[in-house]
């Protein structure tokens, strides 16, 4: 968790003086972005527990983001004229892959290719970004291959915009293997999106008044640098599940053969662990969701030998004691 929150702390400076569009009412998106995300290829299970999942406002997608950066984040999405956004993310295990699909409304198609624009030109200077992906017959668009070398995970990821829509599909890996499957769904959302969620009549641009601008962002990664940091924290949930099923009975967490029981006062060696914490040591992933630590421990961690402490990979937990249960008064 550590290594994911110093790659979505990597994310994003901007260079404001964008004029505001001008609208004299937002509209809603119709039909509604919950029904507009293309349905996940076989073999993938929807994550409801995800960091990325549901309806999300300008704020929501900035607050993934560096702190220092979201609220230049959240203006930006607001100058370009965000109506609503909806994102979904899904797994498959036996294949290690990751997939996070996203949909964001604009007030007008001005104002989604602005963010396509802004989108691509951060993206392309965060770290993670090795080269462009290209596909054919979608416009305006642009594709990327991200590598994050310090999880050893590999995406491939796309943009479009459709009217006053931007689209993000993003594919992530334990393997350099998801450009296929990443065009393929790219290509299906593009077929089924709608042309357009709000009329063209209604863009601010198509009115006398209309103001324009263009963002331009010139920092990290705001886009896929965020959502793929966002997908690292299931991949690892994923491959240490696998590392755990594959370990022998007695070694569970990677206990080593030279470890000593905490009770000894001397600091044991710190065995590898499939345990996933969250960056304040208070809760540990399950792979579904965040389970409180001072509740419960995880089932896999390795025991001391009297199985009143667990390893988290640092340190020796006392294994939590569930609540006595309330006896009824003698009479």
């Amino acid at each position: 968790m550590a290594r994911v929150k110093r790659l979505i702390c990597g994310s994003a400076a901007f260079v404001l003086g964008l004029a505001p569009l001008t609208v004299s009412a937002t509209p809603s998106p119709a039909p509604s972005l919950d029904s507009l995300l293309a349905a996940p290829p076989s073999g993938f299970t929807e994550l409801t527990s995800s960091a990325f999942h549901g309806r999300f406002t300008a704020h929501d997608y900035a607050t993934n983001a560096d702190p220092t950066k979201q609220a230049e984040i959240e203006a930006t999405l607001n100058r370009d004229g965000f109506v609503d956004g909806f994102g979904k993310t899904w797994l498959n295990t036996p294949t290690e892959h990751v997939l996070i699909e996203a949909a964001i409304a604009f007030t007008g198609g001005r104002g989604a290719r602005d963010w396509l624009i802004a989108s691509e030109a951060g993206d392309k200077n965060d770290p993670t970004y090795k080269h462009a992906d290209s596909m054919s017959g979608i416009d305006p668009y642009y594709g990327e291959h991200i590598v994050d070398a310090s999880n050893k995970t590999f995406g491939d990821a796309f943009s479009f915009v459709k009217g006053n829509d931007v689209f993000l599909i993003l594919v992530v890996s334990t393997k350099d293997d998801a450009l296929s499957q990443a065009m393929s769904q790219t290509r299906s959302q593009h077929d089924s999106a709608p042309k357009e969620t709000i009329p063209s009549s209604q863009w601010p641009e198509n009115a006398t008044s209309g103001g324009t601008g263009s963002s331009a962002l010139v920092g990290l990664g705001v886009g896929f640098g965020i959502l793929l940091a966002l997908a690292v924290v299931v991949v690892l949930a994923i491959t240490a599940r696998r590392r755990r099923a594959m370990t022998p009975v007695g070694l569970a967490a990677g206990e080593p053969a030279s470890s000593i029981e905490p009770e000894s006062g001397v600091e044991a060696e710190a065995p590898a662990t499939g345990v996933q914490l969250s960056p304040d040591g208070n809760f540990w992933w399950d792979g579904q969701a965040w389970r409180d630590a001072a509740h419960e421990a995880p089932p896999s961690a390795q025991r001391s030998s009297d199985g009143t402490f667990w390893w988290d990979g640092r340190a020796w937990r006392p294994v939590p004691q569930p609540s006595p249960v309330p006896q009824p008064p003698v009479a």
